[in-house]
């Protein structure tokens, strides 16, 4: 019996599809996680964009994320920041703004730094520890 040529599409589309559903579902399964922390740690975090600059610490904090920390000096420190959520397969908050200063590709954008080494990984992806010092950098 002779199969349609139709049908073969059919069948290798929907192959395809599964296999990419499942890569993504894979790719999630391997996200890093960060460690629930059982009491308050000390952070010290600043920012800084052309003109302004913003410093926050905290001696018993229970965020731990650079991204909830900087939520947290945001609603401590009366200051608003932009981000989008980016779905599959990054998974990851991506900062749009800080405190109205917005990425742009003729001025830059925000960055972070977790005791002066670049973060390799989303700031909601990366673990924050006792004594850390974050910066967020414009430029």
């Amino acid at each position: 019996m002779r199969i349609p040529e139709r049908v073969k599409a059919i069948v290798f589309t929907a192959l395809v599809i599964a296999s990419a559903a499942s890569l993504i579902v894979a790719a999630q399964a391997f996200r890093p996680s960060t460690p629930v922390l059982e009491h308050g740690i000390a952070v010290s975090l600043v920012i800084e964009a052309p003109g302004w600059t913003i410093r926050y610490e905290s001696n018993d904090t229970i965020n731990n994320t650079v991204f909830a920390f900087l939520l947290e000096a945001a609603g401590r420190l009366d200051f608003v920041v932009g981000y989008s959520f980016w779905g599959p397969p990054y998974s990851a908050v991506f900062i749009d703004s800080i405190n109205g200063t917005r990425n742009s590709p003729s001025t830059g954008y925000w960055e972070f730094l977790v005791n002066n080494v670049y973060g390799s990984m989303a700031a909601d992806l990366t673990a924050v520890n006792d004594g850390d010092r974050i910066a967020w950098v414009f430029g």
